[in-house]
């Protein structure tokens, strides 16, 4: 329309408008050109060279042009090719910025252009700069939006999906959509870090997908994920990017390279570069830099889109991996006979993905004892010993030489019981060997890291629930044999608790006393003997508590005795030997033989301290399993009839809709107490965030107002010690809030060096030793379970407390 008016406002024949596609110091090249009376568009954009640049853009002035006056002048020969008669060329330019130019000339006879001529034109011209500036803002500002737009629709397209699979091909679609590209591919970074391959493509040869592997740093693919930046190849045949891979070099040395203009764009994660997306056009990169900026925000959010899928699915798995964990230990729980371990393998074989299932257990001995197997049949020994001649430290794929026929590939997992005690060299032999479990399948893709750590943690759980079970056998036998042994004695031996009372007498005690003193069970050892001998039995029995043995003669009845009393639990009981002294010579053989008896059962004691704790260990699984299955089943069903109540009473009236609200509370008061009580039994914040967030948790549960404080370099310890100061803190603020009276209580963490410190202080009333003991006497045990638990993991207990100062506890446990 300029080029048009132009030319009828001087009455010439032709015009046309061209807008500058590139500025030089100098001169100046236009590209879009907008004609007027030309028989043939204009290609290829016209050159201004430096006096017409100097004119036009630097002075801003028009240039007159008559063939007669100006022949042979430069303008004259850049003018040739449209050999105009008169001509007017005007500076097209808005807010300082030159856009272009005006031409205008006719081929009449006798054509001259006049200053009143150029004067028209240069106002022409400033009309149509401000007209084709604001037009060319307004198509800026259109775009802009668009792209707002499409940026906006491609954000819900690839929120819509949280599996990886689905978030690739929705990337992939928009994304050849968005930039009307002719293929597209995203690259995954593999483990090595060196090398990246095609996760998921569109428009790609298969053979181009198949035999393409990018190394990081090499190709415009490559390029991008070392940089952490977009890498634009505007036209591989000219621009030396050089191939990715072997296979794209060499089809860019043939010739024979598919595509020219390539774009790759990083897929950026918290976790870090996931890959690239790399799009690719048949033609030469048809991109601005609207378009590239554009390209990178659809990256972000790509990579945005990409790191919720992994992390999903991520979560999904281990969702998987903690149910078939919990699946084997409530089915090996509950018994291990033939069929429960035939339920094992088949739950393992699922949980792994696998077609057949092998579980092979060993007796004492170390032979081949019991095998369950799923869709397989029990192999022969042989091969079991074959199989066994492949384990390791741990799971290990196996190929086809070395599986069980039929299967293509396979993978064996040792289970491994704890570690035993060193032998007479002092170098441990190492965990023994429970058996092992074996899975295959037709294929021959071996298995990924993720079935290899989920088959050692289900081998882990199998061989804990075999060791428990194993020990528990154990440890009613070792009791079976001492009871044998104390019932067969002719010794008088008597175990007592912390307070005296008598809490098992073997036959030859019985005998010897009940005609003098009645009934043993019960009694307190410490007033059986005759009044002058009785504060030498307590002294003894005191001594024996904080040492490692007493001795003492005393007189029941007739019968003098000679009393010898040991500490056994750690110094919560105390167990007696007794002989009478006028039979001293002929016994003496015989108690120095128990004696020896005696020491053994010490010695056993400390295992059953360890088989103690592997009970506490069952016990806190047994919590987290009680308090899953409260929150996750219990809770959701009393939810799920609230709600169906809820819905019912809205349809009540009167009476029966009051008595449906009455119900709805009442079940709410039921959910609440069951989630209390799960959160009781086992927090979940314990097992998820660790234990400062788990104590920080505990004090706001707190009756009495409790702060948490922590000093030293805050770490993780390991699940154990977390799990003991958790309880340890849980029953200190009980008794906090049972007995001290306290209106404060503090948490206090030190982290220090190898150990860490928990203390539990409180502005209570506080109690002196004798207080304690007394309370103790009278069944309050609190204290006492606190000092046994510390011990059991190697720590140390200190009091302080006076009346009226209020308490701190303090343990401090290896951490």
């Amino acid at each position: 329309m300029t080029a048009q008016s132009a030319a009828l406002a001087l009455g010439f024949h032709r015009a046309f408008v061209a807008l500058f596609s590139e500025l030089r110091e100098g001169g100046a090249r236009t590209g879009e050109v907008f004609t007027h009376g030309f028989a043939e568009p204009f290609s290829g954009g016209i050159g201004v060279g430096p006096v017409t640049f100097e004119t036009l853009v630097r002075r801003g002035e028009a240039i007159r042009f008559e063939r007669g006056r100006d022949a042979g002048t430069p303008l004259a020969r850049g003018l040739a090719e449209l050999n105009p008669g008169a001509a007017v060329i005007a500076p097209l330019s808005a807010r300082g910025q030159a856009l272009g130019l005006l031409y205008v000339d006719t081929n009449a006879p006798g054509a001259s252009a006049s200053e009143d001529d150029a004067r028209l034109v240069l106002a022409l011209a400033e009309q149509a700069s401000l007209a084709i500036d604001n037009a060319r803002l307004y198509g800026i500002e259109t775009r802009k939006r668009a792209a707002a737009e499409a940026l906006r629709e491609a954000g819900e397209a690839l929120a819509g999906s949280l599996h990886l699979s689905d978030t690739l091909e929705r990337v992939l679609e928009r994304a050849v959509t968005l930039f009307r590209a002719d293929a597209a591919a995203v690259y995954e970074r593999q483990p090595d870090g060196r090398t990246v391959n095609i996760r998921s493509a569109l428009g790609l040869p298969s053979e181009y997908m198949l035999r393409v592997r990018a190394k990081v740093g090499v190709g415009v693919t490559g390029r991008a994920i070392a940089e952490c930046a977009p890498v634009a190849a505007r036209d591989l045949n000219t621009e030396h990017y050089g191939g990715s891979s072997r296979y794209t070099r060499q089809l860019l040395a043939a010739g024979r390279y598919p595509y020219r203009g390539v774009l790759s764009l990083p897929l950026i994660t918290r976790a870090g570069v996931f890959g690239a997306l790399t799009l690719y056009w048949e033609v030469p990169l048809p991109l601005d830099g609207d378009d590239l900026a554009l390209a990178a925000v659809f990256a972000s959010q790509a990579g945005l889109a990409i790191e919720n899928a992994r992390l999903y699915e991520e979560e999904l798995r281990r969702e998987n991996e903690a149910a078939a964990l919990l699946s084997v230990a409530r089915v090996l729980g509950e018994n291990q006979s033939d069929a429960a371990l035939g339920d094992t393998a088949r739950l393992v074989t699922h949980a792994l993905n696998a077609a057949r299932g092998l579980i092979a257990l060993t007796d004492e001995r170390g032979e081949f004892s019991r095998c369950a197997t799923y869709n397989l049949h029990v192999p022969s020994r042989a091969d079991l010993q074959a199989l066994a001649a492949q384990l390791g430290r741990g799971p290990r794929a196996l190929t086809r030489r070395h599986t069980l026929p039929v299967a293509g590939s396979a993978l064996i997992v040792p289970l491994l019981g704890p570690d035993r005690a060193p032998g007479p060299d002092h170098e441990p032999p190492g965990p023994p060997l429970l058996g092992f479990l074996y899975l295959d399948d037709p294929g021959t893709a071996p298995p990924g890291e993720h079935l290899l750590h989920l088959s050692r943690s289900i081998a882990d759980q199998i061989a804990q629930t075999l060791t428990r079970e194993r020990l528990l056998s154990a440890l009613a036998r070792e009791e079976a044999r001492y009871r044998q042994l104390a019932e067969g004695a002719h010794d008088l031996i008597i175990s007592t608790d912390d307070r005296g009372v008598v809490t098992y007498a073997n036959p030859a005690a019985r005998a010897l006393l009940e005609p003098l003193t009645g009934p043993l069970d019960g009694a307190d050892l410490l007033t059986l003997p005759t009044p002058e001998t009785r504060g030498a039995l307590n002294a003894a029995w005191h001594l024996a508590r904080t040492q490692s043995g007493s001795r003492a003669d005393i007189q029941v009845g007739p019968y003098r005795l000679e009393v010898r009393l040991s500490p056994v639990d750690g110094g919560r009981g105390v167990l007696t030997v007794s002989r009478d002294l006028s039979e001293l010579q002929t016994l003496a053989d015989e108690i120095a033989r128990r004696g020896q008896a005696l020491e053994a059962a010490a010695s056993r004691t400390v295992e059953m301290r360890a088989f103690l704790t592997l009970f506490t260990q069952a016990q806190e699984e047994e919590r987290r399993r009680i308090s899953r299955e409260l929150h996750d089943d219990t809770a959701q069903v009393l939810t799920a009839t609230t709600r169906r109540v809820a819905r019912l009473a809205r349809d009540l009236s009167g009476e029966q809709r009051e008595r449906a609200n009455d119900i709805q509370q009442d079940l709410n008061a039921a959910i609440d107490g069951v989630r209390r009580f799960a959160r009781n039994l086992r927090p979940s914040v314990l097992d998820d965030l660790g234990l400062l967030p788990a104590l920080e948790w505990l004090a706001s549960a707190a009756s009495t107002l409790t702060r948490l404080e922590v000093s030293g370099q805050e770490r993780r310890l390991n699940p154990a010690t977390e799990l003991t100061l958790f309880r340890l803190a849980q029953e200190a603020l009980n008794n906090v809030d049972k007995h001290a009276r306290a209106s404060t209580a503090a948490i206090r963490v030190a982290f220090d060096g190898a150990h860490v410190r928990l203390a539990i202080t409180d502005d209570g009333q506080g109690f002196t030793p004798d207080q304690a003991q007394q309370r103790a006497e009278a069944g309050h045990l609190g204290l006492i379970g606190l000092r046994e638990r510390v011990t059991l993991t190697g720590g140390t207990l200190e009091v302080e407390s006076s009346p009226g100062t209020g308490t701190t506890l303090v343990f401090t446990l290896p951490g």
